[in-house]
């Protein structure tokens, strides 16, 4: 350790880091989130708080003002068949259901995967994986409930957006990968999907909105410029801060979006694909790629989708894929832990 500073030159010091620590809070807080479901590898056991690690300390990145929370089990929204405790479909077709598993790409060969759980049951689960999904290995859930999470360039500093107990919405940050998370703390403006109501999102504006009407938020993306919600009818919105939102088209029947550069991609079944299909949501009907997963094995709100650079993630079940440039080589399988 080095020497403490002491006198007016510590207190500079101090206040510098402060100045700094907290414009770094407000840029993580407007990138990307995820969301994975039950059926998956648990999450290593969740301790209490790390007190040693503070919030907002150098390396994490934290929200702006509102975040991402899962809490109770979300109901299905109208329109929406099946939910995530119903039997896998037989006629392998899914329904859009608002998302139980999140997924977050980090790079070509690491992303996170989680399960929301819930604040009344718990269950929420984490892993991490460094080789392309061949294997995974469990960390810390932060929350009883996960409702979101953004990982850091840097790939071992995040924060996490959920609930315990009274699914009130709060925050957590980690710098180890998530071995140990500081204490939960307010959350600040920030995108999330509800926990309680499916139809409703956290803004970064620190309000609640109803993108969708009555139709339910199916899943939520979010980049540096704005946040993008996929409706229960194929709907697609989008708004830079959540107090005005924009028509982006419909994709129909679409399972699940990510943001990837300036496109929106969305995960959707079609005839001609064994499997899901990743498509651009601006040109729906062309299949960019099939990712290989047995749909009869999963259940409706078990998939997610994330993007990063040129490679593309899906996750269905308990099984993850990615692939990198067209999309034809798929590489991963079930996750075994």
């Amino acid at each position: 350790m080095g020497k403490r500073l002491a006198g007016p030159l510590g207190l500079v010091a101090l206040g510098a880091f402060l100045v700094v620590d907290v414009g770094l809070v407000g840029l993580a807080l407007r990138s990307t989130a995820a969301t994975p479901s039950s059926g998956e590898a648990g999450s290593a056991a969740r301790p209490a708080a790390e007190s040693g690690v503070s919030a907002g300390g150098a390396g994490a990145a934290a929200p702006g003002s509102g975040v991402t929370t899962d809490s109770a089990p979300a109901t299905t929204p109208s329109g929406a068949a099946s939910s995530p405790s119903a039997a896998p479909a037989e006629d392998s077709v899914l329904e859009p259901t608002p998302l139980t598993i999140g997924l977050v790409a980090v790079d070509d060969s690491t992303a996170w995967r989680f399960a929301r759980g819930s604040c009344g049951a718990g269950g929420s689960t984490l892993a991490v994986t460094e080789d392309g999904a061949q294997t995974w290995q469990p960390r810390v859930a932060p929350f009883d409930t996960t409702l979101r999470v953004r990982v850091r360039d840097n790939g071992s500093a995040a924060f996490a957006i959920g609930g315990d107990g009274d699914c009130t919405p709060r925050f957590r940050q980690t710098r180890d990968t998530a071995q140990t998370w500081d204490r939960p703390g307010p959350l600040p403006g920030a995108w999330y999907r509800d926990g309680k109501d499916p139809g409703v999102v956290g803004t970064e504006a620190g309000a609640r909105a109803k993108p969708c009407g009555d139709s339910g938020v199916v899943d939520l993306a979010v980049d540096d410029r704005s946040a993008i919600v996929l409706c229960g009818d194929g709907r697609l919105r989008s708004s830079a801060t959540g107090k005005q939102w924009s028509d982006d088209g419909p994709v129909e029947g679409a399972l699940a979006l990510a943001v990837m550069g300036r496109r929106t991609l969305a995960l959707v079944t079609r005839d001609d694909c064994a499997g899901l299909a990743v498509v651009d949501a601006a040109d729906p009907q062309k299949a960019l790629g099939c990712a290989p997963v047995e749909l009869s094995k999963v259940r409706a709100g078990q998939v997610a989708l994330a993007a990063t650079g040129d490679a593309v993630w899906v996750a269905a079940g308990d099984t993850t894929l990615r692939a990198t440039g067209d999309l034809v080589e798929w590489s991963g399988g079930p996750q075994q832990g």
